[in-house]
């Protein structure tokens, strides 16, 4: 009991005593120990224990654990007053986390099509080149020879013999005649050919005209680019058997793909033999070779035609 007394009569000055089992203190903020041989008390406002070999440091202020108690109690009136619970936090937490989920996929689809698209745009690319190479090539005005196709109309029918019958001038008897199944004067045939350039004549269209004199002539209005014009001699050739079908004439180029072309028509025909017309009554005993043989002619013609190099680059 002397000891004890000792002790907190001397609190005030920060004397130092002997530790021994138990030490009761009374009327101070804050006592510092050191587990040693020595034990020293200080007037502060914590309480530090240490210990020499593993130190223990215990805070036990009152006063700011109620301070942290009466906040946690004000922060939980606030949530509850604004209606906030765990629960619905958790709820809209997973939500997002769903959300960023679903927008790293959609990214992730976004990437992949850009992707598809970047090699799509390098494929129409190279289409693109390979298509800018035809157009070329087909409007190419130095090329002199161009493969055409198209349309002919030529001046004489293929002729189509045969023998009929027609009533006899006594009744009861049948004559028989020779007639033309194919008769007219126009035929049109497929023609396939080529042009071969001898004048240029792309710079004269190309430019502006004027229809008589200057003074009260009429401009005529050029295109808003320049297209290729030549004149060229055409040969070609038609019908089912090109070697008996020939088309020999000049051909006028215009607007870089179509040809006119203006000629003669050479081709093998059956015709009939001197002595006999269209119409003429023959004997019983004659058939329709024996009236007619094979011969060739010569026709004009005119016609239309297209550059092969343009429907080939059509047809891609």
């Amino acid at each position: 009991m002397k000891r004890l007394l000792f002790i907190v009569f001397l609190l005030p000055l920060g004397l130092a005593a002997q530790v021994v089992d138990t030490v009761f203190i009374h009327h101070t903020d804050t006592l510092h120990l050191y587990h040693t041989d020595t034990l020293r008390l200080y007037r502060t406002d914590t309480l530090h224990i240490y210990h020499t070999d593993t130190v223990v440091r215990r805070e036990a202020d009152t006063a700011a654990l109620k301070a942290l108690q009466e906040k946690e109690v004000f922060y939980r009136e606030i949530l509850s007053s604004n209606g906030v619970d765990k629960e619905k936090l958790e709820a809209e937490r997973n939500y997002y986390i769903r959300m960023v989920d679903s927008l790293r996929a959609i990214v992730r689809i976004a990437e992949i099509e850009n992707v598809r698209k970047e090699e799509a745009n390098k494929y129409l690319e190279e289409r693109a080149k390979a298509a800018e190479a035809r157009v070329a090539e087909a409007t190419n005005r130095k090329k002199k020879v161009r493969p055409i196709q198209g349309v002919a109309m030529r001046f004489y029918r293929t002729p189509v013999w045969e023998i009929r019958l027609k009533a006899g001038e006594t009744t009861g008897t049948y004559d028989r005649y020779i007639s033309n199944r194919n008769a007219g004067d126009v035929e049109f045939d497929y023609v396939t050919g080529a042009s071969v350039m001898l004048w240029d004549m792309t710079k004269y269209f190309n430019r502006s005209h004027t229809l008589g004199n200057d003074s009260i002539g009429r401009q005529i209005r050029r295109f808003d680019q320049d297209f290729a014009y030549d004149l060229g001699f055409y040969v070609g050739f038609g019908g089912s058997n090109f070697f008996k079908n020939f088309y020999v004439g000049f051909s006028f180029r215009f607007v870089d793909f179509f040809y006119l072309s203006l000629g003669c028509n050479i081709a093998e025909y059956q015709v009939l033999k001197d002595g006999y017309a269209n119409g003429d009554i023959i004997g019983n005993s004659l058939s329709i070779d024996d009236v007619t043989a094979s011969a060739w002619l010569v026709k004009p013609f005119v016609s239309l035609s297209i550059d092969l190099d343009f429907l080939s680059y059509i047809k891609k």
